[in-house]
């Protein structure tokens, strides 16, 4: 409507106060109508651009009005926590999903959420099942490996397509460290189905660090202590077969990459061999920055990732 008033006020300038053309809308017939109210060339020429302003307004998209709610989906019998940040007025938005990292929660994504719904995206952050001492999913920390996490993802995948106002054909996996590591694998699994893979310091380190901790499983205590979480022998089930970077390189997609070179958790090494053996990649380097963004780097990553959408 704004817009379209803008419009008005433009032709008035131009000496065009024909009451007639005080039904401009999106509608070309009605449009091409009103040409017919005006006998001069230089007012006929004022419409004709008034119109196609209309016409670009009318094109445009966003920024949109957007709702938060809670929305929990199944994996199996567990049920996953999350919030949903769906756009208004958008009947089909491409889908994000974000994963937090170890320890985490939803709120992680809770920024890059309300950056991207005005574009237009609904946007999924959820708790990992067992994924920290705060979760509000199902499950212990016990229970929880990367491979349990894949799983929740998938879950979320699965019961995110089903739902109508989803447009299953765009989907965007958004990751943090072992996140980032989750969503690598499951972008390699559902290939297809994965139009876009942003990972955010991914923890690729996963296996190396906890191999060197524990060359074989029977040397790793039943019940570990690790940052404040307890995990167990299940944390490192299926671990020491995993191939990483011949696992994540499967998917062939794009890739964007962000990374501080002061990580001192993992070091950005694994993210500079992650570029190289992806296809289709891009990695950002944030000087100074370590394993969790400061608020300026943040939010330069939030309008990297605007930008590649």
């Amino acid at each position: 409507m704004k817009s379209v008033n803008a419009i008005k006020n433009f032709l008035m300038t131009q000496g065009i106060t024909d009451t007639k053309i005080v039904s401009i809308s999106c509608n070309p017939v009605a449009n091409y109508k009103n040409c017919n109210h005006f006998c001069n060339m230089k007012r006929l020429f004022s419409l004709l651009f008034a119109i196609s302003l209309i016409f670009s307004a009318c094109g445009q998209k966003g920024p949109y009005t957007f709702t938060d709610e809670e929305l929990s989906l199944k994996n199996g019998d567990k049920s996953i926590y999350g919030v949903l940040y769906r756009p208004d007025r958008v009947k089909e938005a491409p889908l994000v999903v974000i994963s937090h990292g170890y320890g985490g929660t939803h709120q992680f994504g809770k920024a890059y959420a309300e950056a991207l719904a005005p574009l237009g995206y609904a946007v999924y952050c959820y708790d990992f099942c067992g994924g920290s001492n705060w979760s509000q999913s199902d499950g212990k920390t016990v229970d929880m490996s990367i491979f349990t996490e894949a799983e929740d993802l998938k879950a979320v995948l699965d019961g995110l397509k089903e739902k109508k106002f989803i447009d299953s054909r765009h989907i965007t996996l958004i990751g943090e460290s072992q996140g980032g590591m989750v969503s690598a694998l499951v972008a390699a699994e559902k290939k297809d189905q994965i139009e876009r893979l942003i990972l955010i310091y991914p923890a690729l380190c996963i296996k190396d660090d906890w191999v060197k901790m524990y060359p074989a499983l029977e040397d790793m205590p039943e019940e570990v202590d690790f940052w404040g979480m307890k995990l167990s022998h299940t944390y490192l089930d299926g671990l020491y077969d995993l191939d990483v970077y011949g696992t994540i390189g499967q998917y062939k997609g794009p890739v964007c990459i962000f990374h501080g070179d002061q990580d001192p958790v993992v070091n950005i090494s694994y993210s500079e061999r992650a570029q190289q053996t992806y296809k289709n990649a891009s990695l950002t380097v944030l000087p100074g920055e370590g394993h969790g963004f400061r608020p300026d780097a943040q939010a330069q990553v939030i309008e990297a990732i605007k930008d590649l959408l």
